[in-house]
């Protein structure tokens, strides 16, 4: 369920029924949040109502079902009683390994005289689809999505588009930040140290110049600092003697935010019914296009014009990947994506053309080489392109579709740290490491596979090795504003001072331990230390 939290499958105000519940550990637990919860279970509430709700959960219920025949009523059972969402769990392949038990039916009658059936990815998929004969959009390894209503799909899928596979929305002002980070680098440190804007003739001439072509003035950049990297930070900050319009700006700065919000997430001005506020935004400016024009006016246009063009490259992301379960018609659409198609495309052949030409690019390895050669973001070795989970967005949208088409496999897999993209073969990978940011060269946990050819799932475990694979040169893997990316190049740059990166023999724990051991030194809080201070 948490999954579906995650992905806005359940939002505020969503009734909720756990078919199999068990005990009812999620339903308490989502009682707790604030929900609507009921479950009923066979064996621990048989007495409870089985009631009509928005979403259903049928999780890990199938699995433990000997007899086909039964499973398939389960199934049908739950679909009957969800109004929205069925939200389908079953255990994946790669957990029976090592599983002690004997082969009974389609599964395995474990050492406690329980029943488990295991399934592949794909497996899952059509025992739903064929059931059901609805489309089941994978959420996780082994849990599904099944909608009543195609426009409600859609909406989900768009809605992943345009967040990192942490699930949180990626802002186009943290990207623009990045994209101008070099120059608003010079300004954000001046204002740190002096706590005021500068005067002409305080920076460079060509700063000032870039800043102004690019961003529109100074206090625009600035503005654009404060927005990315929180307002705290700068409160004390003195702006100077604003005109009349900054001071307009600056007074109603908390009626604007919701706007400047939205339009940087959906790259157009927001219609009736898609803003809180909207109303007061138009009592105060007469209309949403007026107070937009203010916004522009102050904090440069050269940005909101990146922001539109950062939500063509999500809604294109989003319509290429929708072609898996089957592109829905512009009607079909819900009415805020169709808002986007019309101010961002004109029209749903437009975009449907353009999206159709990033899929198809995505089928040619060659295309998908270039690609991850040209991206600015990654480490790129001859084998794959390397990204961290946060830094997806700063993908070219061609790659973005590529791990795209192995997470339309996979489902999100939540633990994942970096994603693989193959440069060779259509495959996706998605690797874990629980210590990424606190260890200096992290162990790999646990690796997802998605393999696009063949359309299979499979699984490595790394937990109770010795010897794990670690990584290296950790800044490679993130955008220029990771939080802790300095720290990370840093460490790399007193390793290569060292000499300690030249061996081809480091890429595991033990050969790594053994490297720092043969070089006197050790690793302590992303530094190089002797062994003698360290003992």
């Amino acid at each position: 369920m948490a999954m579906a939290l995650q992905d806005g499958v359940i939002e505020k105000g969503t009734s909720i029924f756990d078919f199999g519940c068990g005990r009812g550990g999620d339903v308490k637990r989502l009682e707790q949040l604030g929900f609507s919860a009921k479950g009923w279970d066979p064996n621990h509430n048989a007495d409870a109502e089985k009631i009509s709700s928005d979403v259903v959960n049928l999780g890990f219920v199938i699995n433990v079902i000997e007899k086909p025949a039964e499973r398939l009523e389960a199934l049908k059972s739950a679909w009957g009683l969800a109004q929205k969402v069925l939200v389908v769990a079953a255990r994946p392949t790669w957990e029976s390994r090592g599983l002690k038990g004997k082969p009974f039916g389609d599964g395995i009658l474990t050492a406690m005289n329980s029943f488990q059936k295991f399934y592949e990815q794909d497996e899952l998929r059509v025992f739903i689809e064929s059931t059901l004969k609805r489309p089941a959009m994978a959420a996780a390894p082994g849990i599904f999505y099944v909608f009543r209503d195609d426009a409600h799909a859609q909406k989900v899928l768009a809605q992943r588009a345009r967040a990192s596979l942490a699930g949180a929305p990626i802002r186009a002002s943290d990207l623009f930040y990045e994209l101008h980070r070099a120059q608003l680098v010079k300004l954000e440190e001046f204002v740190t140290r002096e706590r005021r804007l500068p005067q002409p003739g305080e920076l460079p001439a060509e700063l000032e110049s870039s800043l102004a072509n690019d961003l529109g003035s100074v206090r625009a950049s600035f503005a654009l600092i404060r927005r990315a990297t929180g307002p705290s930070k700068w409160t004390d900050v003195d702006l100077g003697r604003p005109n009349t319009a900054e001071k307009r700006f600056e007074q109603n700065r908390e009626l604007l935010n919701p706007l400047m919000e939205f339009i940087e997430l959906r790259g157009r001005l927001p219609r009736e019914g898609e803003l809180d506020n909207l109303e007061a935004i138009n009592e105060t400016f007469k209309s949403v296009r007026s107070a937009f024009s203010l916004i522009r006016k102050i904090t440069g246009s050269e940005r909101w014009t990146k922001f539109e063009e950062q939500a063509r490259r999500n809604f294109l992301v989003y319509l290429a990947l929708a072609a898996f379960g089957g592109r829905p018609k512009f009607g079909e659409l819900p009415e805020d994506l169709q808002y986007d198609v019309r101010e961002l495309f004109g029209n749903y052949t437009n975009a449907s053309k353009e999206a159709d030409q990033l899929l198809f690019a995505v089928g040619n390895t060659a295309t998908v080489d270039i690609a991850a050669r040209a991206s600015t973001v990654g480490k790129l070795t001859q084998e794959a392109l390397y990204v961290h989970v946060d830094s997806l967005h700063y993908l070219p949208p061609i790659l973005r579709v590529y791990e795209g088409c192995g997470r339309a496999l996979s489902g999100t897999v939540d633990e994942a740290t970096i994603i693989k993209m193959h440069r060779e073969k259509p495959q996706v990978s998605y690797l874990c490491y629980p210590t990424f940011d606190e260890d200096a060269h992290p162990a790999l946990s646990t690796v997802v596979i998605s393999r696009l050819q063949q359309q299979i799932l499979t699984f490595r475990d790394f937990r109770e090795s010795e010897n794990p694979p670690i990584l290296h040169r950790k800044e490679t893997f993130v955008h220029l504003g990771y939080k802790q990316r300095s720290k990370f190049q840093y460490l790399t740059s007193q390793e290569e001072d060292i000499g300690l990166l030249s061996s081809n023999k480091i890429g595991t724990r033990e050969g790594w331990n053994l490297h720092l051991a043969e070089a006197g030194v050790s690793i302590v809080n992303h530094k190089i230390t002797s062994r003698k201070s360290t003992e």
